[in-house]
């Protein structure tokens, strides 16, 4: 039986592995090791609860424990079987997966130890972001090769200013640097990430950076009805996107209806699309 200690240490130790060295196969291994006690403890301690879709053509369920309710899950990316995950892992690694497979393999990592956190401690806002974003770091920087920053140092009035940012990944002289904000959901500041490529925009040139936004999913769950929505706001990501500064590319784990809709209609000013694609156009989001 999984306990809060034992949780706490093998997220520690993600974090630990991430900020050490973003490429390492030691932050793979810290995150593999923390999703798979992730789903032997959603298998073995917890219900599954049936719930009802409001967003179109998905279903989704969730994981109960103690009478605590975790987000939803998307039951058409999600394998419960963490010998099959933990395999998928090694296999992706040298590069012997399917589209299909890296779909749910990713959405699986990812989704658990948030999972496992929530049912834990339904306060914990913070945790499952943190990993969310130690998770993209580690495949971004393992992906490109490049060990990223996680501040830019900005030209104001005569002097420089340090910004946090999520990360920016610094890639040859004659290729654009990648700026990566990553969000769990973007219903919260998501603004701030538009303005950070602003801000870069400004400071170095347009397409010095190339904005890659990376999200999860914009479910929201009424726990008292077992009612899953989608909060979406594609009317102020189109003025972003055009009067602000421009992502290159926007990817989900579990992309949202309206927002495929956003694209379907203005592909030329907006382009998002499933995370796993990404590893399929790795030179071209690097400008390569």
């Amino acid at each position: 039986m999984l306990d809060r200690d034992q949780l706490r240490r093998s997220y520690d130790a993600v974090r630990r592995a991430c900020r050490a060295d973003w490429r390492s196969d030691d932050a793979g291994q810290a995150i593999i090791d923390l999703a798979v006690i992730a789903l032997q403890f959603l298998d073995t301690d917890c219900d599954r609860v049936g719930l009802t879709s409001l967003a179109h053509g998905k279903e989704y369920v969730s994981f109960e424990r103690n009478g605590v309710v975790a987000r939803p899950v998307n039951r058409a990316y999600f394998t419960d079987d963490w010998e099959v995950i933990a395999q998928d892992w090694r296999r992706f690694a040298i590069g012997n997966l399917n589209a299909g497979q890296i779909e749910r393999m990713m959405y699986t990592v990812a989704l658990a130890p948030c999972l496992a956190i929530e049912l834990f401690n339904r306060n914990d806002k913070k945790s499952p972001a943190t990993y969310f974003e130690c998770m993209v770091g580690h495949l971004f920087a393992k992906s490109l090769g490049i060990e990223p920053t996680r501040s830019a140092s900005l030209p104001v009035a005569g002097r420089r200013v340090r910004m946090t940012m999520d990360f920016l990944f610094e890639t040859a002289e004659d290729l654009p640097n990648i700026h990566l904000p990553v969000k769990m959901s973007t219903r919260e500041r998501v603004v701030q990430a538009w303005s950070h490529q602003r801000l870069l925009d400004s400071a170095y040139g347009s397409g010095s950076y190339q904005g890659t936004l990376v999200a999860f999913s914009e479910t929201k769950l009424d726990a008292r009805k077992g009612e899953v929505v989608e909060i979406c706001v594609p009317d102020q990501w189109l003025a972003y996107q055009t009067l602000l500064a421009r992502m290159e590319r926007i990817y989900y784990f579990d992309t949202p209806v309206r927002y495929q809709e956003l694209t379907n209609n203005f592909g030329e000013l907006i382009d998002i699309k499933p995370f796993h694609t990404f590893f399929t156009e790795i030179a071209p989001v690097a400008g390569q």
